[in-house]
């Protein structure tokens, strides 16, 4: 897993169940104990659905009180195991930080971290600050790796459906007065050959908010790891000084709660938004 470091100090963050948090300045602490908390509710009951599967299921209704110690005994000591690593770890994160001897180097090595990631992420979004519209944009990397693999999707799957409808219509030559597997079949092709455009007229409307938008700093307020996705949702003040919230999928997989995130937004209507690294296109270097 890359290593994430903390916004507001520059630390390298530890983790809790996929949650980063800082244990020098406390950024995010509160959001990984609430992480941590879900899981010691969870765990029990999940030690208690194993118990009364096994006792209940294999011991009462079948009297087969091997299996049912088996089922029941297996799962609570591994779940067990794991809930007092998490409950250790709420220990820990709800302890005061104690003063240590060595508070002086300390305080100097967390100034000097401060300083450099705040000046790193002045000079990542000056550059964005000063580009007037409309901006040099360019398809990202993950943009063109989508593209690729859609249009591959697309053509492999239209091959194969012009195949299957072919091989039906010669074999029953009733297409035009057909209604089963042919006309489900035409269907498809039309979709499969579809998808392409309605993806592409929702990557041009983030290109054109990226191009053309006004730009405000936002904040992330809230991040969840959902499958192969890092779903985040953040606040923003447009021009008018009016808070706005929007979400979507980090891209980047690297923006937690209380990070700062360049958001694009249509002016007149500011409900359309996107966040930088939830869009598959960047904004390019003027001449690059």
């Amino acid at each position: 897993m890359r290593q994430v470091k903390c916004p507001e100090c520059g630390a390298i963050a530890h983790m809790a169940m996929s949650t980063p948090y800082c244990a020098k300045c406390g950024w995010n602490r509160e959001g990984a104990i609430h992480r941590l908390e879900r899981f010691s509710w969870l765990l029990p009951a999940l030690i208690a659905i194993f118990d009364g599967i096994g006792i209940f299921g294999a011991g009462f209704a079948k009297h087969d009180w091997p299996s049912a110690i088996l089922i029941a005994l297996l799962p609570t000591l591994l779940l067990g195991f794991v809930y007092a690593g998490v409950k250790q770890g709420l220990t820990k994160l709800r302890a005061p930080a104690s003063p240590s001897s060595s508070n002086a180097s300390s305080g100097t090595f967390d100034a000097t971290a401060e300083s450099a990631a705040a000046a790193e992420k002045s000079e990542q979004y000056e550059f964005l600050i000063s580009l007037p519209p409309p901006r040099p944009v360019q398809l990202g990397r993950r943009g063109k790796r989508l593209l690729t693999l859609l249009l591959a999707f697309a053509v492999g799957m239209e091959a194969f459906l012009l195949w299957s409808f072919y091989g039906t219509w010669e074999r029953s030559a009733m297409v035009p007065n057909s209604r089963g597997l042919e006309i489900l079949l035409i269907c498809f092709m039309v979709l499969v050959a579809a998808l392409p455009f309605f993806v592409r007229r929702g990557i041009l409307r983030d290109k054109e908010l990226m191009e053309n938008g006004a730009l405000a700093m936002g904040r992330i307020t809230i991040q969840k790891n959902v499958k192969s996705a890092s779903l985040i949702t953040y606040e923003f003040h447009d021009a008018s000084g009016r808070s706005l919230t929007g979400s979507g999928n980090d891209l980047s997989r690297s923006f937690y709660p209380e990070m700062t995130v360049p958001v694009f937004y249509d002016a007149e209507n500011p409900k359309r938004n996107l966040a930088a690294c939830a869009s598959f296109f960047e904004i390019a270097a003027p001449g690059g």
